[in-house]
Order: C-alpha cells, then sequence, then structure tokens
C-alpha cells in the first residue's frame, strides 16, 4: 500500500496523521550579508552596480538554500512518520485497527449497558405502576365494603336507638329496685343480728345449761355452722358494732365501752367455765381476738377525739 506525497505547501494535507504538521518555526534561518563596506573614493562608478547585482543574485541563492533546507526537512519528518511499505509499517497498521475495534466494541458494550438499564427500568417502573394500581383497586373494595358495613351498623343503631330509652329506663328502674331489696335486706340482716345478739346474752346470763362455740352471741355476722375463731375479725366487730342501723342513743366510744366490758377475759370467766371441754380453747381465743379489736377500736376513737379537739381549739384562739 503506497502513499502519496502531498505538498507541504498545500491546504489539502492529509487528515490522517493531524500530529504531522510542519512547522518554519524550527527551520534555522542563514544569517544576513553584511554588505560589502569599500572605500567610495577608490571603486569607479561602474563598481557600485556590479555590487549591487552580486549582491541580489546571492540573496536569490539564499532563498534558494531556505525553500531547499525546509523542503528536505519536511522530506526527513515525513520519512520518520511514514515509513514505507514495511512489516513495522504493517504493525502500526494493525495495532491501530486493534485499537479501532476494541474501542467500536468499548463503545457497544456501553451502549449495549446503558440500553439493558433502561429496559430494566422501564420494567421496573411498569411492575411498580400495576402494583400500585392494585393497591389502589383493593383500598377502593376495602372502602366500599367499609361504606356498606357503616351504613348497616348506622340502620341497626337507628333501629336499636328508638327502643334504648324504654329498655335503659326498664333496666335502670330494675336496679334501682335491685339495690333498693338489697340495700333493706342488710339492714334488716344487721337489725335482726343486733336484737339476736342482745336477747341472746340475755338468755346466757339467765340460764346454767352447757354451752357450745355456736352457742355465744359473737358479735359478729358469722357464716351458718361457722366454729372457727378465724372468723372473727377485727373489720367484722366493727362493721357489726358501729353500724347506725342500731343503738342510734349511744355514741361510738359508749358502744365499744359497753362491749370492752362485756368481752374482757376476766369478767368472760363466769361464762367460759359453762362451756364445754372441747370448745373451751376456740372460745377463748374468740374472746381474745374481740377484746384485742375493741382496744384497738378505743384507741383509734380516744386518738381522733383527741385530733378533733385540737382543731377546734386552734379555730377558737
Amino acid at each position: 500500500m503506497k502513499y502519496q506525497r502531498l505538498d507541504p505547501t498545500s491546504p489539502h494535507r492529509p487528515r490522517k496523521y493531524p500530529s504531522v504538521i510542519r512547522t518554519h518555526t524550527d527551520t534555522p534561518k542563514p544569517p544576513p550579508v553584511p554588505p560589502l563596506n569599500r572605500p567610495a573614493a577608490a571603486c569607479p562608478p561602474w563598481q557600485h552596480m556590479a555590487d549591487t547585482y552580486a549582491w541580489v543574485v546571492e540573496q536569490e541563492f539564499v532563498k534558494v538554500d531556505r525553500k531547499n533546507r525546509t523542503t528536505e526537512q519536511w522530506i526527513f519528518e515525513q520519512k520518520i512518520r511514514f515509513p514505507a511499505d514495511t512489516q513495522e509499517r504493517r504493525d502500526i497498521e494493525e495495532r491501530i485497527r486493534r485499537r479501532m475495534w476494541e474501542e467500536a466494541m468499548n463503545n457497544y458494550e456501553i451502549e449495549a449497558e446503558k440500553w439493558m438499564r433502561h429496559e430494566e427500568e422501564l420494567r421496573r417502573m411498569a411492575a411498580e405502576r400495576e402494583r400500585e394500581e392494585k393497591k389502589a383497586r383493593n383500598l377502593q373494595e376495602e372502602l366500599r365494603r367499609f361504606e356498606a358495613r357503616m351504613r348497616s351498623t348506622r340502620q341497626e343503631h337507628t333501629e336499636k336507638h328508638r327502643e334504648v330509652p324504654e329498655n335503659r329506663y326498664r333496666a335502670q328502674q330494675a336496679a334501682r329496685e335491685r339495690e333498693d331489696r338489697e340495700r333493706a335486706r342488710v339492714e334488716r340482716g344487721f337489725i335482726e343480728g343486733w336484737t339476736s345478739y342482745e336477747t341472746r346474752w340475755a338468755s346466757l346470763a339467765a340460764s346454767s345449761e352447757p354451752l357450745s362455740f355456736s352457742d355465744i352471741p359473737w358479735p359478729v355476722q358469722l357464716p351458718s355452722g361457722s366454729t372457727k375463731p378465724e372468723d372473727i375479725t377485727a373489720k367484722e366487730v366493727a362493721k357489726f358494732l358501729l353500724s347506725p342501723l342500731h343503738s342510734q342513743n349511744q355514741s361510738r366510744k359508749d358502744r365499744i365501752r359497753n362491749g370492752q366490758l362485756r368481752w374482757h377475759p376476766d369478767r368472760f370467766q363466769r361464762v367460759l367455765k359453762r362451756v364445754k371441754e372441747e370448745d373451751k380453747h376456740m372460745v377463748a381465743d374468740g374472746v381474745g381476738i374481740i377484746s384485742r379489736c375493741l382496744n384497738d377500736m378505743m384507741a383509734r376513737e380516744k386518738n381522733a377525739h383527741r385530733v378533733s379537739f385540737t382543731v377546734r381549739a386552734r379555730r377558737i384562739f
């Protein structure tokens, strides 16, 4: 394969190797020729004309020499940059073709990867859009079902609401009646219990028969058939003795004092002697529990009285 050598001054220079640019700045310029200095008096008139012609001819030779050297420099550069059709030139061309092919393949792979990413993004967007549409459809369906349930609930509530006032009034009336009956039953129980308590104490003092645990008139409402002193608690004793349903003419302190006189262990010994031997220990334990409960109740009552008196005194003074 041969290359055509173009004129370096031609505007149509080869573009395959844009780096091959001929410059004139690297070409050395010949030094100027100094003029001949001859004495004017020693030279004849025609001699000046001859010197002038000689200088002109010399300048022409200088121009030709400069042009030849520039041409030689360009030819030398072309030989270096564009070697002849040798193995080296073929290797250079092969490397150039291989590099161009690699660049083309690299560009193709880049474009293919971009296209694949673009297609993947489109598929992802389509799937996302389909999921959003399905989610919106499900939400609309759920909303319709919810509205249907709400309409049904409102309708049922409206129908029931017509009956609610009357039913509520009847239920409240029945509840009040139950509470009144329960309160009356409890009050009757306390009154009957207190009456039985006083009556049994009077009968106990007038008789001399042997006694069991259940024959003792305990100041509590024991469960039916109870024979355990553990059922006697301070809360039940206070609830029974200090109930407002009986002994309204006595103060709290008077009720507690009467109970202490009746249940004092030393004074109760006369009754304890009549108790059967198998129940004597349980009766003694019950009496001790009641006595301690009454002592605690009296201490609290006195403390409350002192506090109340102190408050009244502070208000006065």
